[in-house]
């Protein structure tokens, strides 16, 4: 087991109609309060209503904020910036998945932010030290409606720069821990199948990043938690779909998205996320939805690992999750993705073999280090992110 260092302040409201709590718990930390979500909010009913009417019955004033799209841009995030500053609001509310949650991040921290832009603050590149992370954000609230990205107990925020088609992060404990979760099983439960079952591989990569890069050492504790969170989605997935008013089962999916990246099961081991790096050049470079990308990566990672002599973790993982081999493993997992309609090859995205060698130069642009290497377990090259993107089409 690595050294590791512990802290997460997040307050968590869980539970049914938890959302009521919404005006008293905004009242503790702003008098002004914007919400940012998605441009479209029809499929959420009258839940805007419910939330502005126990705002309001607090004596708290809002602002809309329905500008987010799917994988965030930077230019979503300085419209919300200048919207805070001239109306003077000192709380966010960010309501949605991961994208809207994260764009509600990188509002809340560049409203004072004194480094320049906010590009500043997102780490565009691995290889250097131009990244300038924020110190200081105002208050945050996140109530998700997806389980997947874990943002509403993590202190990082994903954004893609729309300029340069670069997706990257802001990781910046600091400040960007949200003051209170909300998590109610029943705002979840009007989800399509196809963004159901991405939240949930979106929450199996979160652990697999881990499980697969490990660490050094007795990781007995930390395999069991993980492999507990990856087999909790898996068993559910199935059901969630087929009865999706079943809200304890929603509540299953949401605890384990949010406890898969919120410390707990990654704590003592190497923290990389290389399927991730990878995925998010997929998904700014075709808008490719998040957890889709991840699942073509997983699948392709798997894969590449089933002939290399240095896949321990791959096999314990088969063995341990399928009680398979590696190969008929990532078989029987590409089955189930089908079964549920998530793409499993990035042809699927529109991505061309003559295109690798963009994501390629992507990938090695954005995610490598100084060493001229991808942060993995074993560290990945360039013509290992290659040979895998190659499998993935």
């Amino acid at each position: 087991m690595n050294k590791f260092e512990y802290y997460n302040p997040v307050k968590v409201m869980f539970g049914e109609d938890a959302v009521e709590q919404i005006g008293v718990q905004a009242k503790e930390y702003g008098k002004k309060v914007m919400i940012v979500s998605y441009t479209d909010i029809s499929f959420y009913g009258n839940l805007f209503d419910r939330i502005h009417l126990l705002l309001n019955e607090q004596g708290i004033d809002y602002i809309d904020f329905l500008e987010v799209t799917a994988n965030p841009t930077l230019k979503q995030a300085r419209k919300g910036i200048e919207i805070c500053k001239k109306e003077e609001v000192d709380l966010i509310i960010g309501i949605g998945g991961g994208s809207a949650m994260d764009c509600a991040k990188v509002i809340a921290a560049g409203v004072n932010y004194n480094a320049g832009d906010i590009v500043n603050m997102i780490a565009f590149s691995h290889s250097d030290s131009s990244q300038i992370p924020p110190t200081n954000a105002l208050p945050t609230i996140m109530i998700p409606t997806l389980p997947a990205t874990g943002s509403e107990m993590n202190p990082t925020a994903v954004i893609t720069d729309e300029i340069t088609h670069k997706k990257s992060y802001v990781w910046a404990p600091e400040c960007l821990y949200p003051k209170v979760a909300i998590i109610d099983p029943k705002l979840t439960v009007s989800l399509p199948i196809y963004q159901t079952a991405c939240g949930a591989i979106d929450t199996i990569a979160h652990v697999l990043e881990s499980y697969f890069n490990g660490g050094e050492g007795n990781l007995d504790l930390q395999d069991r938690m993980q492999e507990g969170v990856i087999r909790t989605v898996l068993d559910n997935i199935s059901n969630v779909i087929t009865n999706p008013s079943d809200t304890q089962t929603r509540g299953v999916m949401q605890w384990a998205a949010a406890i898969a990246l919120n410390g707990w099961v990654l704590s003592g081991t190497y923290t990389w996320a290389p399927m991730h790096q990878m995925g998010h050049v997929l998904s700014a470079r075709y808008n490719a939805t998040h957890g889709a990308t991840l699942a073509t990566m997983i699948l392709a990672w798997m894969r590449y690992f089933v002939s290399r002599d240095d896949n321990k973790r791959y096999i314990q993982f088969a063995d341990r999750i399928y009680e398979k081999s590696l190969s008929d493993s990532a078989d029987d997992l590409e089955k189930l993705l089908n079964e549920v309609g998530v793409q499993t090859h990035i042809s699927e995205f529109g991505v061309s073999k003559s295109d690798i060698d963009l994501l390629v130069d992507d990938v090695v642009s954005i995610s490598f280090g100084n060493n001229e290497m991808l942060a993995s377990v074993p560290p990945i090259s360039k013509e290992d992110v290659r040979k895998i993107y190659e499998i993935a089409l």
